[in-house]
């Protein structure tokens, strides 16, 4: 399998091997994605496409209806300002319910037609898996490959099919629409802008791939100390006896200083490519700004078209940048589908659904032969029949005897195939990314049976309890300890965020300071046109440096801060007895992910909490203090309403993430059934349970496609409710706005400073709390962390203390030993063993297992 789920090296019939790099081109046509949706997708698809285009041009009708406005402050009397604007308001009323619909059937059609159709692509992919010949898995394919694209390849066709098709269409909607509008109000100043717009486009392109793709460069550049974890922890007994532990220490160290380096040169780049983006995008309102006051002056232009024009432009150019991800993602799912779909379409030599041919009345074999031998296979295959019909009840139906059956065929299936399932499993849980363009998941692999008891709930209830105690108790300042020595760098990041806050609300001040320009005489126009513009120049030389100055810094003190947990960590861990490695919880991959994942977690509760604390505190800062400077009335006004501009921005942040729900998670236990299954699937066919094994797997998938069916309906109505919320507020503050104009209170350009100063700043909070990191897993990571930080081995290697021989001749002497090993305290291995080997002899044990034998030497 490859990293990303995607296809991998398989081989052919013939026994050669393809080569993954002719494979990986491969991939199915898009619309072939939709070739398993029935009549009700198909449905959904057409009015999610609907709900999409209108969504997207919700925007473009909002600059005109902006533009409008401008003009019924600026050029009506203000005696009659209210009726004007008024009949504005109106409009965007309109819109605002319109729009709350369109989204609403955009996000929700889309995420439930998706959820549909990827589970039915699941049941079919396993079906067709369970009805192949054993050969097949002899020669095409391996049980691994079969759960990794189980796990990782269906979640990238479902993030190709679902909310990212509609999300694509709004956003290409947006573009044209935009485009359309900017042209027909004022097509010289649009042709003008256009020019800016190709560099907005690549910018913001790149800037969205950089970002879906930052966390798995640091977990590239982490890859090579990861491998010493692995072969670490993997061999601890030998690194142990030959006290290795310091060798491999500082071999983890090193690996660990290059990827510190690489975590800073993200922050770095990031910081740059977003700086350059907000350069080109203030660049180009200061371009707008001048060349529009020149037509408003030599062609007849007004204020509004002008604004009209820039924003269309704008905000179509912008979203055509926010298609990346969406492509990005459809690319994944084509080259994803291609085997699978190939899978499903294979029919087998020996088709175990197939009913027809002869059925014998009479079978003669060797039964009483073959069940000579209590051991054998065959004696076991009765024996496990024989079990299922003990005790039957008469008034059980046939399909109560199904489930009997099929209970027994499971723990066959969990006893005969446990470890390469449990392989299997490691494989599955980190074969394919996270759903979430800004971050990733490692889960880590615990062994989960077919079928679950009560204990097992328990015993999952108690941890997760155990879990949510640890969180709770969690010290910040403990942890802010440990990036005490990065406080300069912490500063000078904390200034550069400060300056990044206060961009949102000068910018809000400057287009309403342009807006108002609009309208002054020619000869006062032409002066001020560049001064504004300048402006804009200057605030988008502002962003470049304050941007990468916070993002370069902060990523420094995340980055030490992740290599210090990390070595202090494992430092902990090659320092425990041997015993606590015996623990499936304390693996080398369940190490190795607390150390990956776990540590890049606890650095977002420092670093990345700070640097949205402090921006928001001076974003939140400037646009209070320029909104009530300006009109504290109509301040207080929009302050009231503004929770509702920033539950707009926070949903709005949230469809950039995207809404659904980590599949992977959701289908954790049906996974789990066909992860067995697979893993095997000799058992499964030597007892014809491929229909119960599709019967679980279905009653599996039952529930999480029910949750992910309403997690769609409720995301679409909250992003519905967004933009409700969004176009109801402006009408609202405009309306309030014109009445205090009318009435002496306000005058055209306070009423837009306060708006621009405050909505805007919300937007900017909202937004960015939105991209904020999972607290509640953060939390999680560093409880586990500071567990291993905690622990105290009760043989602790690290420690020089006690007696040191001064000489060492060599005897080993056991004196009535008794031996059980921690996690197997039933099984008893050792009982009232004594054994001499004076030095420099040779000793021959014979034990009856030769297991013995390595416990023995284990001992030793």
């Amino acid at each position: 399998m490859t990293e990303n789920g995607g296809p991998s090296s398989s081989v052919n019939g013939n026994g050669n091997k393809k080569k993954g790099s002719e494979e990986t081109t491969q991939k199915v046509a898009f619309y072939k994605l939709f070739a398993f949706a029935d009549k009700k997708d198909v449905v959904l698809m057409v009015v999610g496409t609907v709900g999409a285009i209108a969504n997207g041009l919700s925007q473009p009708f909002m600059t005109l209806f902006f533009g409008q406005l401008i003009n019924s402050f600026a050029a009506t009397n203000t005696s009659n300002v209210i009726h004007e604007v008024s009949k504005i308001a109106v409009k965007f009323l309109y819109l605002a319910v319109g729009t709350g619909i369109a989204s609403f059937l955009q996000v929700s059609c889309w995420m439930v037609t998706g959820e549909r159709q990827a589970a039915r692509i699941r049941g079919l992919y396993l079906k067709t898996i369970l009805r192949q010949d054993i050969a097949f898995f002899d020669t095409e394919t391996s049980t691994g490959e079969v759960i990794g694209r189980m796990s990782g390849d269906t979640i990238l066709i479902q993030e190709a099919m679902g909310e990212k098709v509609g999300k694509f269409i709004q956003l290409i909607s947006t573009f044209l629409g935009g485009f359309v509008i900017a042209f027909i109000k004022g097509w010289l100043l649009a042709l003008v802008l256009l020019s800016c717009i190709p560099a907005v486009v690549i910018v913001g392109g790149i800037m969205s791939m950089m970002m879906s793709k930052m966390s798995s460069r640091g977990q590239i550049a982490y890859a090579d100390a990861g491998n010493v974890v692995e072969q670490t922890i993997g061999a601890i007994r030998t690194v142990a006896s030959f006290t290795g532990e310091k060798r491999a220490i500082e071999k983890y160290n090193r690996k660990l200083q290059v990827a510190y380096a690489a975590t800073a040169h993200q922050g770095l780049a990031s910081g740059i490519g977003l700086g350059l983006l907000m350069l080109i995008v203030f660049g180009t309102y200061g371009l707008a700004v001048w060349y529009g006051s020149k037509l408003i002056i030599e062609k007849g232009y007004n204020g509004g078209i002008v604004i009209n024009v820039i924003m269309a432009i704008m905000t179509g150019g912008m979203s055509l940048g926010q298609t990346s991800p969406s492509v990005n993602a459809f690319a994944a799912g084509q080259a994803a589908a291609y085997k699978m779909f190939e899978t499903i379409k294979r029919k087998p030599s020996i088709d175990p659904y197939d009913t027809s041919g002869i059925t014998l009345d009479n079978i003669e074999g060797t039964h009483e032969e073959l069940i000579q031998d209590p051991e054998g296979a065959y004696s076991q295959l009765v024996r496990l029949q024989e079990g299922a019909k003990e005790g039957e009840d008469p008034r059980i139906t046939d399909a109560d005897k199904s489930e009997t059956s099929f209970d027994v065929t499971d723990k066959a299936m969990s006893r005969s195939g446990s470890h390469r399932v449990s392989t299997g499993r490691s494989v599955s849980r980190d074969s394919s990314s996270s759903r979430h363009s800004f971050g990733f998941n490692y889960g880590i692999p615990v062994p989960i049976d077919v079928y679950e008891t009560s204990e097992d709930v328990e015993g999952r209830t108690e941890r997760s309890a155990k879990g949510n105690e640890k969180r709770q108790n969690v010290s910040i300042r403990r942890l802010a300890y440990l990036n005490k020595p990065e406080i300069p760098v912490l500063l000078i990041g904390s200034l550069g965020a400060v300056l990044h806050g206060v961009l949102f609300p000068i910018f809000g001040l400057l287009i309403s300071s342009s807006i108002k320009m609009f309208y002054e005489p020619p000869h006062e126009l032409r002066k001020d046109s560049r001064f504004w513009a300048i402006l804009y120049c200057s605030l988008g030389v502002l962003a470049l440096v304050a941007i990468p100055l916070q993002n370069y810094f902060f990523g420094v003190a995340g980055g030490k801060l992740i290599q210090r947990i990390r070595a202090l960590t494992f430092e902990k861990v090659v320092h425990q007895e041997i015993s606590w490695f015996d623990d499936p919880a304390n693996s080398s991959g369940a190490i190795g992910a607390r150390l990956s994942t776990d540590a890049s977690q606890v650095r977002s509760i420092v670093g990345d909490a700070l640097a949205l604390i402090v921006q928001n505190i001076a974003t939140i800062t400037a646009g209070l203090v320029i909104s009530f400077t300006a009109n504290w009335i109509l301040a207080f006004i929009i302050l009231a309403v503004s929770p509702f501009i920033l539950i707009q921005g926070f949903l709005q942040g949230k469809f950039l993430k995207g809404f659904s729900a980590d599949a992977k998670l959701m289908y954790e236990e049906a996974s789990q059934v066909a992860n067995d299954a697979v893993g095997s699937i000799r058992t499964v066919a030597s007892f014809c349970a491929e229909n119960k094994v599709m019967d679980l797997y279905q009653k599996k998938c039952d529930a999480p496609m029910k949750t992910g069916v309403r997690l769609g309906l409720v995301s679409g109505g909250g992003f519905g409710f967004s933009f409700f919320a969004l176009y109801c507020t402006n009408a609202f503050c405009f309306y309030i706005g014109s009445v205090l104009v009318q009435h002496g209170k306000a005058t055209f350009g306070e009423v837009f400073k306060v708006f621009f100063a405050l909505t805007i700043s919300a937007i900017g909070v909202s937004q960015s709390s939105a991209l904020a990191p999972d607290t509640a897993k953060a939390k999680d990571s560093t409880a586990s962390i500071f567990e291993i930080l905690d622990s105290k081995p009760k043989i602790d290697s690290s420690s020089n203390e006690g007696m040191t021989p001064t000489s060492v001749r060599g005897d080993i002497e056991l004196e009535h030993v008794s031996f059980k090993y921690p996690t197997r305290p039933d099984v008893q291995i050792f009982k009232d063993l004594s054994l001499s080997i004076p030095s420099g002899k040779e000793v021959m044990a014979s034990p009856v297992h030769k297991g013995g034998i390595h416990t023995l030497i284990k001992l030793f």
